[in-house]
């Protein structure tokens, strides 16, 4: 049994100490609970006056491994717990905890499970994981592999809920390498080692390795412009100071550097430091205070956003400006009100051709210049409220406030090959919808989406996955759509009930007003010379706000690139069209002409001689295991003639070669079986690369309890560091490398000696 002194009681729930006493909320579910801590060794012993245990001190040498809360109770609002009809085990294991103990690390940065990321950022530093820079390169590798996860879930950087909590993550992971000396992009190639060692478990992200790695680097781009801007200011901040004979930036221009230009104050340090200064952090926290304690001023935030500041006498109550984008992408338009919104400024223009993020599609980027001064501002990004469309822009409000109050007139340019882009997997995701109502069922229908410049996401109601040959024919409808090059038709103001009764799709759950926007595609008609636009067949009709293309020829092309599940009765399609369907395309065809130069050209088809050549592969490697597995026991021969005695025991102690962990199992099971009564094998081998230390045990031994094989493991894994254990009978353990597993063999006769006792 378990050695009562590892038993630690915590907590009395009777005397009002619940330190072991879980539950959710203050009401609900709840119980008492069990953790199971890990002892990490002398090495980390602390100095408590009571003593270093668990329960007494709070050092690193105790980890929390496992915890198990009994859910025994349901506490009222009166704080009583009554009992619950259905009890549970509610258990949580930390999975980078138990790799940590397991791979005998006190970190989880040290285990293989960041450390070829760790390694990745070394190389692309030139630094070594030590000192301050370690702490970076941790940073780096948790974010590299928080990133690579969001952007293959679809989350993209932006400025609100998950987006934004993804470009946090993204530019706090860039921060950290600018720190380490890396100034140009270089998080996306982290992103890439995240995807060769976790693809095989996680296949989507492998899928996606093209869009993960395009965000990430558009990211650290656009960061990188911001940090540009940041250093500019910086410069003029240090010539002041040199003039002044300071050597100490204010908190004020500090602050001014990370609330206006997004510079991390820990940045300015680094940069600082470099030219011989120092940053007043003190000021730079009072600084902060005092714009949080800022309230029901031009600078109050509601929901992350500041209130909008008229820039003239425009009344905004009920406002809303015009928006010109649907036939242009260039405009004129006149300053009318501005906002703070985190470390940018929105922009509201009187009119605009820039389109704010909203159905799915994502909102236009460009240029606006300032006139008569000419000064240029860059829109980041572009969102959409009851005021209409606002501009994104890098900066401050108090410090853009007085140009745009100035400026008569704002030249707006939208960036016309992101929009065109847009524009075409727009329009594809209406004929996509279409076509997969055409060929699953009028039960089809959209769920949500996501329209941007390099791709398309449409995810639609569906109870079962999409067949190879479903998934072929929906692409197939959508291409002819595109050939037929049919007129997009727009009805810019159309009556709700008009659209419903001409049975326009709308999205479940979206509100609409009184009039809408019905974007309308017809099919083919017959014959096709001089044919009007409604002509045809009606193919699609949706309420849509979005861009679209003239006409379904200007989409060019459209690929299906995946299928998936998202929730219960939900699919996700992802695809391309335009310029991305062609890329990928050729992407493919360079694929199978690479392949296709590696086989026989008159070999038969190209599919057959791959067959034929994988099942060759199959056949050879099982023959190569039967021919190692047979010489492994023909070498094992004269080793089990004269077994080592020890302590009246057989002991058959010997490092094998084996291809795989299935046949060192089965080698194991062989020489056990050779020993028949009162034998104990250990045996070492590194099947798959991979050190290892197999221990079986004869029936007898078990049977009378004289040996365990999962405690004589375990310590012969720790005589050189590694860990291990098992059953009564069979155990194994993992080994650092081939060195240790030799000295964990040299070990095993006298641990085992001790063992018997």
């Amino acid at each position: 049994g378990l050695d009562p002194r590892r038993i630690v009681r915590l907590g009395d729930l009777d005397k009002g100490d619940d330190e072991n006493f879980w539950s959710m909320a203050d009401t609900g579910p709840c119980g008492p609970c069990t953790e199971i801590h890990y002892d990490q060794g002398e090495a980390l012993k602390c100095d408590h006056p009571a003593g270093c245990f668990v329960g007494v001190c709070d050092c690193d040498r105790w980890l929390e491994l496992w915890n198990h809360v009994f859910m025994e109770f349901d506490r009222d609002e009166q704080g009583n717990l009554n009992p619950l009809p259905m009890k549970s085990v509610d258990t949580g294991l930390g999975f980078e905890r138990l790799v940590a103990v397991l791979q005998g690390k006190q970190s989880n940065y040290e285990t293989d499970v960041f450390t070829p990321m760790i390694t990745r950022v070394e190389e692309l530093s030139g630094r070594r994981a030590e000192g301050e820079d370690r702490i970076s390169m941790q940073v780096i590798a948790d974010h590299a592999r928080a990133c690579t996860f969001t952007v293959a879930d679809g989350a993209m950087p932006g400025n609100t809920d998950r987006g934004y909590v993804v470009r946090r993550i993204l530019r706090r992971a860039a921060r950290h390498g600018h720190l380490l000396g890396l100034d140009e992009p270089f998080l996306w190639q982290v992103a890439e080692v995240v995807i060769d060692e976790m693809g095989e478990v996680y296949p989507e992200i492998v899928e996606r390795r093209g869009r993960i790695v395009e965000v990430i680097r558009k990211e650290e781009e656009r960061f990188s412009r911001t940090l540009a801007s940041g250093l500019q200011v910086y410069g003029e901040f240090k010539a002041l100071m040199l003039r002044e004979g300071r050597t100490e930036i204010s908190g004020a221009e500090a602050f001014k550097l990370h609330d206006t230009f997004g510079f991390p104050v820990d940045l300015t340090a680094v940069v600082a430091l470099e030219d011989g200064f120092t940053v007043d952090r003190d000021g730079f926290r009072t600084c902060m205070q005092e714009q949080r304690a800022k309230s029901g001023s031009e600078r109050v935030y509601k929901a992350g956003l500041g209130a909008w500041v008229p820039l003239g006498d425009q009344d905004l109550a009920g406002y809303r400006n015009a928006f010109t984008g649907y036939d242009a992408l260039v405009g004129v338009g006149r300053p009318v009100a501005l906002r703070q919104a985190g470390d940018k400024v929105h922009l509201l223009l009187d009119t605009t051709p820039f389109y704010g993020e909203s159905g799915g599609q994502v909102g236009d980027t460009g240029t606006i210049t300032l006139q008569p001064s000419g000064r240029v501002l860059v829109v980041v990004d572009t969102r959409s409220g009851e005021e209409g469309q606002s501009l994104v822009v890098e900066g401050n409000s108090d410090e853009l406030r007085p140009a745009l109050a100035q400026a008569q007139s704002v030249d707006q340019k939208v960036d016309a090959a992101p929009r065109l882009a847009t524009m075409r997997h727009h329009t594809a995701t209406h004929l996509l919808h279409a076509a997969l109502r055409q060929v699953l069922g009028d039960h089809v229908e959209q769920a949500g989406s996501v329209v941007d410049p390099s791709r398309l996401r449409f995810d639609f109601r569906h109870d079962q996955a999409v067949t190879a040959d479903e998934l072929a024919r929906v692409e197939a409808v959508v291409q002819d759509r595109i050939l037929d090059n049919r007129p997009v038709i727009r009805h810019d103001d159309m009556a709700l009930d008009d659209a419903r009764a001409r049975g326009a799709m709308a999205l479940f759950g979206e509100k609409y007003g009184d009039r809408v926007r019905v974007v309308e595609i017809h099919g083919s008609p017959q014959p096709l010379s001089d044919a009007p636009a409604d002509a045809g067949d009606l193919f699609s009709l949706e309420l849509c706000g979005g861009t679209h293309c003239p006409a379904t020829g200007d989409v060019g092309a459209f690929r299906i690139v995946s299928e998936g599940s998202v929730s219960a009765g939900v699919r996700r399609i992802e695809a391309v069209a335009g310029e991305p369907a062609r890329d990928l395309a050729q992407q493919e065809r360079q694929q199978l002409q690479d392949v296709a130069a590696l086989l026989k050209p008159d070999g038969g088809s190209y599919a057959e001689q791959v067959t034929a050549l994988l099942e060759e592969q199959k056949a050879m490697r099982r023959e190569l295991a039967a021919v190692q597995q047979d010489s492994a026991r023909a070498g094992l021969e004269e080793t089990l003639a004269r077994p080592q005695e020890v302590a009246g025991l057989k002991l058959v102690c010997v490092r094998v070669t084996a291809e795989d962990k299935d046949s060192f199992m089965q080698l194991g099971d062989h020489v056990r079986d050779k020993l028949g009564s009162a034998g104990v094998v250990v045996l070492g081998a590194e099947p798959g690369g991979k050190a290892m230390v197999l221990v079986t045990l004869t029936s007898d031994l078990v049977d009378a309890k004289r040996l365990h094989a999962g405690h004589l493991v375990k310590a012969i894994a720790e005589s050189a560091g590694g860990r291990g254990g098992g059953r009564p009978n069979m155990a194994q353990a993992g080994l650092p490398d081939a060195a240790a597993l030799d000295q964990a063999l040299a070990a095993v006769a006298d641990l085992l000696a001790d063992q018997v006792g």
